[in-house]
């Protein structure tokens, strides 16, 4: 049976809809999908109410006029089986259990009670999402599991086996421009896992890029056919856990999951070119690369900022990442003296030192940026810029925007990808000013990042995934290129 009715359904159903009107409005699956525009039929269940939140309220899902497509069953453990039969019974096509207390808990009779509902869809037509978890996020559907989350659809899939999570993720990427297609918690997976849902994303015409968290598989062929299937046709991010003794043991207390060897799944990413990372923090970097840094024809990377220190370091994180920070070519590195003159303690061979301050080499900045560009031995810029200066000792924001339109000028007008690196700061002040240049710069198609160790880091799984990827999937390296 194909999933799509999950994803895009006619009809909902809300099976522990709560009575308190106020207390659904507030925190109620009956008043997400409100909030998030859903604009099929919706069927709030509860046997103590005959209304809510000006829907008709059914005492049973029997009672439910007509197809179900999707019931989210959000009632205390206990209920949840007789519920889930009932579903069954009325032929409800796709059902997500929210209620958690299952596999997960640890305890035999939660284990059992998690079999009990495995086995009470078999032999049906009914497709089960979780226990444990929050269901679907589809904005093009209006489907969400939570208030405020953005109703503009994008091109990022995410299945993932965790959901709260994914209630601070979601935003978080949405505020760095990156949106989505669709957005999986799947929990416990009694039913609907992973493979099966990667399966679906390679074949979506609405995603371009998919990110899985997983604890834990049960079906290590399938999954690794699955991933094997997505990287092949578009980029893949995986963050998986549980690799050390602890992390085991709270993968074991959230979902229940096996989490297997760490070797195994690192020879999993070689062989299937997926992109490996570590946290959520860097799954969201890397997505910002995606999304924004068109493919370098190579690994060498000119590095521009004021600040030697910064730069020296840059350099090491480049080399440790396997990229190159050649020296600039004679010719460069001759234009670039004309242009700075040779100041002491100033290096211009890459990386290039180049004032950006309130000494006036604005016009100088772009101009360097522009000669870097030009140098054969460069593949791509990575300009760092700080925002100490201009709030503590110069004109604070104006000077800083003004900054940010030589760069932004400049960049769109090279040849060659840009990577942007602005330090977040330490006090409330230069963090306003930071939050709104990376603002302005991914609203500019300039992919920014918060610290060195970011950039080089995505960029580098960037470069790589690219050299490895299949010749057709070309469609996220299209998108990235328009954005400049």
């Amino acid at each position: 049976m194909s999933l799509r009715k999950a994803f895009y359904p006619d009809s909902v159903a809300i099976i522990g809809a709560s009575a308190d009107e106020q207390a659904e409005r507030d925190d109620g699956w009956l008043g997400r999908l409100k909030e998030s525009g859903y604009r099929g039929r919706l069927y709030p269940v509860n046997p103590r109410a005959s209304q809510i939140l000006g829907l008709r309220a059914y005492a049973s899902i029997a009672e439910v006029p007509g197809p179900v497509d999707y019931a989210i069953i959000t009632v205390r453990t206990s209920l949840v089986l007789a519920l889930l039969r009932e579903c069954v019974a009325k032929g409800v096509r796709h059902v997500h259990i929210y209620s958690g207390g299952f596999a997960e808990s640890g305890k035999e009779e939660a284990r059992n009670l998690q079999q009990e509902i495995a086995d009470a869809i078999k032999g049906s037509n009914t497709r089960l999402i979780g226990p444990n978890c929050l269901g679907i996020y589809c904005p093009a559907s209006g489907l969400s599991f939570s208030y405020g989350f953005p109703t503009e659809p994008g091109p990022v899939a995410i299945v993932a086996q965790t959901g709260s999570a994914m209630n601070r993720f979601v935003p978080l990427a949405c505020s760095r421009g990156i949106h989505f297609s669709k957005v999986i918690s799947y929990g416990n997976a009694v039913d609907i896992d992973s493979p099966e849902l990667l399966e679906y994303l390679a074949d979506d015409a609405e995603t371009k890029c998919i990110m899985v968290y997983v604890e834990g598989v049960k079906d290590g062929r399938r999954f690794f056919n699955a991933i094997a299937k997505c990287s092949s046709q578009k980029p893949l991010i995986v963050l998986k856990t549980g690799f050390t003794a602890s992390g085991a043991r709270a993968v074991g207390s959230h979902t229940g999951a096996l989490v297997g060897s760490q070797h195994v799944w690192q020879a999993v990413f070689k062989q299937t070119n997926a992109i490996a990372v570590e946290t959520f923090d860097e799954a969201l970097n890397q997505l910002v690369a995606l999304r924004y840094v068109a493919p370098p024809a190579g690994r060498r990377v000119g590095i521009v900022g004021l600040g030697g220190g910064h730069g020296v370091i840059t350099a090491d994180l480049c080399g440790k990442e396997g990229l190159q920070v050649p020296y600039f070519t004679e010719e460069t590195t001759r234009r670039l003296e004309q242009m700075t003159g040779l100041t002491i303690g100033r290096g211009i061979r890459n990386p290039a030192e180049m004032g950006l301050g309130m000494t006036g080499l604005y016009k100088d900045f772009a101009a360097g940026l522009r000669i870097v560009a030009s140098d054969d031995q460069i593949d791509l810029l990575l300009i760092q810029l700080y925002p100490e200066g201009y709030v503590r000792h110069w004109a604070g924001g104006p000077q800083m925007e003004h900054a940010l339109d030589v760069i932004i000028t400049a960049a769109k007008s090279l040849a060659k990808p840009v990577v942007m690196v602005i330090g977040l700061g330490y006090d409330i002040d230069i963090m306003s000013v930071t939050l709104a240049a990376h603002k302005r710069c991914l609203q500019a198609g300039l992919a920014v990042f918060a610290t060195p160790e970011a950039a080089v880091r995505a960029i580098a799984k960037l470069i790589g995934y690219y050299e490895n990827a299949e010749p057709d999937s070309t469609e996220l390296r299209a998108e990235a290129s328009q954005q400049r």
